[in-house]
């Protein structure tokens, strides 16, 4: 039987790792974020095998096959990577401070298990390295960058020219070479790492899209706010 985790994060920012142990009781590990505001969102590593959900007070994930690491998004201005410190038994984190000047909204993980795309509240989604060095072998080149030390700012788009609204939910492709968000203006953008960057944008009549994802290497899905699939 896999182990079986959830993470729960607080309004007063404490947060722990609850782990089903054979017997069936459930036990809790904590979590050193160190932020000083409020978590906004949280993404399981792919090595963690976990999808997150954010709720009112807490973010609860799907049954995991692996634990590896974690993601938090906060109005601190910074994510928080965290990992599992055997020796004292807790979560420990490392933070990923700049460029960033805004809250991050919304976090997702490269299929590589080392880059981590931001979306922000000032409009802007950026690619930064999140490896781990103590507890992950140095990485592999990719499309979006070679030097990947933890904090590395590998590229940074802007929502649009004119500013265009916050990021609400970002994802990258299956292969890892492209990535696509939403924002509040409504839009829907992808960006190619095997093309230099390139960018294209699709401006849309509907209600802001609240979340997209990938179904193929060639098909996204976005959710607009009255609940319907595009």
């Amino acid at each position: 039987m896999y182990d079986s985790k959830y993470l729960k994060i607080l309004q007063d920012r404490n947060a722990y790792v609850w782990t089903c142990g054979t017997d069936g009781k459930w036990s809790p590990t904590l979590v050193l974020l160190r932020i000083n505001r409020a978590a906004t969102c949280v993404k399981w590593s792919p090595n963690g095998s976990y999808e997150a959900r954010w709720e009112h007070q807490t973010e609860l994930n799907a049954t995991p096959i692996a634990e590896n690491k974690f993601a938090v998004g906060s109005g601190a201005r910074l994510i928080s990577v965290c990992y599992f410190e055997q020796e004292n038994n807790w979560w420990v984190s490392k933070h990923i401070k700049k460029p960033i000047r805004s809250t991050i909204t919304t976090l997702d993980w490269h299929p590589n298990n080392i880059l981590l795309a931001a979306g922000a509240a000032d409009f802007k989604v950026r690619i930064f390295s999140a490896w781990i060095k103590d507890i992950e072998p140095k990485p592999t080149p990719t499309p979006w960058g070679a030097k990947m030390p933890l904090g590395q700012m590998m590229t940074e788009f802007s929502n649009s020219t004119g500013g265009g609204g916050w990021v609400h939910s970002v994802s990258f492709s299956g292969d890892g070479n492209r990535v696509c968000w939403v924002g509040h203006d409504s839009s829907l953008t992808v960006a190619d790492a095997g093309k230099e960057m390139a960018k294209t944008q699709l401006k849309t009549e509907y209600l802001p899209f609240t979340a997209v994802t990938w179904v193929s290497l060639n098909s996204l899905v976005a959710v607009v706010s009255t609940g319907q699939l595009i």
